[in-house]
């Protein structure tokens, strides 16, 4: 095939499958719409400080579908990794090691001995079911196993959430929360560790990728945006791109790959007709948001050695506390010191300006009873606040086998990767996960 394979988007989707073609010797041709690689994972410096946009971490390390990626790439190597294990909860009686494994938690001091014991009856039998079985509980939701629990025990619930899903219970499929516990179970080949790229930035991962792909003579072109997928009689035929100059230029290819969210690509990329409107209105399904308030904030002072503290109670509006300096002291200069704390809202509240102030104000307020320090070593803050990352739904009835399929019936040379695509898991391990699946099917069609 002298034509290139166009990808489209250049976060973690686009860029694994990209390196996976270029890997086996295809011309790829990626088109990125940003000045920037990296998608959701893109990151920035702020006042010598290195930012990731929210909180990204590598979900089960060297088990992980990115880990695996790069080993398979042989470029693991390259990418220095930092383990994020120093884990703990925070409840009004003070500080409670997260449990690391199932036996854990009847250490868990967290929580009474008869909850624990009532938790464990719950949990491993899951974390000892298949992922086959799983499936058969992808419309039920998380919540008809937990809403009988005391409510110390409904809070733990919540804290593990939000570490795995970025969410609250009532969001989250059981099938998806099964296979979650099924991945870090170490006597089913799992683990429960979590990584951070060592140099800081979560995009470092991206980076890594995007140098193997053009030391493999592809291509990588940023400000590129794709505005029109060609296909004609079933069969792409190429695509039209907007430079920065405002121009269109015709790229001729058989294959495109779209590696961002489909329900968007399928109304913004095709001519009428091209794809059913009854598909196109069973994909919109998935255009859900999880909407966060994220502050990092930068401290003159090491105020906790651990690396992530969950405040637990519902009366807590602060879900999650990050030291990013922790982790890798290589986000931050000398004598500074990183941390991000973040908790869910409502999607109106992201557009209110004194919605997010007072939120941020009562976060500040609960790290200061937890660190009596934080105030007076903070030099400075900066909120974010956005309806996050549409693809990641992990709602009943909308996980794994029910996304986007990674090719419609019907129409040869065109395929969907990334997180909201077909895979289990969400955020970025599920987008290098969705590539390992949809990979061979590229690769049927090339050779074909």
């Amino acid at each position: 095939m002298s034509e290139p394979v166009v990808i489209v988007g250049a976060g973690v989707g686009g860029l694994t499958t990209s390196a996976l073609l270029s890997q086996n010797g295809y011309k790829v041709m990626i088109l990125e719409k940003s000045a920037q690689l990296g998608g959701r994972t893109a990151s920035m410096v702020f006042r010598n400080h290195v930012l990731d946009n929210g909180f990204h971490i590598m979900p089960f390390y060297k088990k992980s579908a990115i880990f695996e990626i790069l080993k398979k790439l042989k470029i693991d190597s390259k990418l220095k990794l930092a383990k994020v294990d120093d884990i703990a909860f925070y409840s009004d009686d003070g500080f409670h090691v997260y449990p690391k494994g199932m036996l854990d938690l009847l250490k868990l001091s967290l929580l009474p001995l008869k909850s624990r014991l009532k938790l464990l009856k719950i949990l491993l039998p899951l974390a000892f079911t298949s992922i086959s079985k799983s499936e058969s509980w992808d419309d039920t939701p998380l919540t008809k196993i937990t809403k009988n629990l005391d409510s110390d025990t409904n809070a733990f619930f919540e804290a593990i959430c939000m570490l795995a899903f970025a969410d609250t219970a009532d969001h989250i499929s059981l099938g998806e929360f099964t296979r979650t516990i099924i991945r870090a179970n170490p006597f089913k080949g799992g683990t429960s560790e979590f990584a951070y790229p060592d140099n800081g930035g979560y995009d470092s991962i991206c980076n890594v990728l995007s140098d193997y792909i053009l030391e493999n003579n592809g291509e990588i072109h940023t400000k590129q945006s794709v505005n029109k997928v060609i296909v004609e009689n079933s069969k792409v035929k190429g695509v039209f791109i907007t430079n920065p100059n405002g121009e269109d230029t015709f790229i001729s290819t058989k294959c495109v790959v779209i590696s961002y969210p489909a329900y968007s690509a399928l109304n913004q990329l095709f001519d009428k007709n091209i794809i059913s409107s009854d598909f196109i209105k069973k994909i919109n399904q998935l255009n859900k948001t999880t909407s966060v308030v994220e502050v990092h904030f930068a401290l003159k002072s090491k105020i906790d050695s651990r690396q992530v503290v969950f405040p637990v109670g519902k009366h807590y509006t602060t879900k999650g506390i990050f030291f990013i300096s922790n982790i890798t002291p290589s986000v931050s200069p000398k004598g500074e010191h990183l941390i991000i704390a973040g908790t869910p809202v409502l999607p109106e509240d992201t557009e209110n300006p004194l919605k997010i102030k007072e939120i941020v104000t009562r976060m500040k307020q609960e790290i200061s009873s937890i660190y009596s320090q934080f105030e007076p070593s903070l030099i400075w803050e900066r909120p974010m606040a956005w309806k996050l990352v549409e693809s990641v739904v992990k709602e009943p009835g909308k996980v794994w086998k029910s996304k986007m399929p990674h090719h419609i019936p019907g129409i040869d040379g065109l395929f969907f990767v990334g997180d909201s695509t077909i895979s289990y898991g969400i955020g970025t391990d599920s987008a290098a996960h969705s590539s390992i699946l949809c990979y061979p099917k590229i690769e049927s069609f090339l050779k074909n």
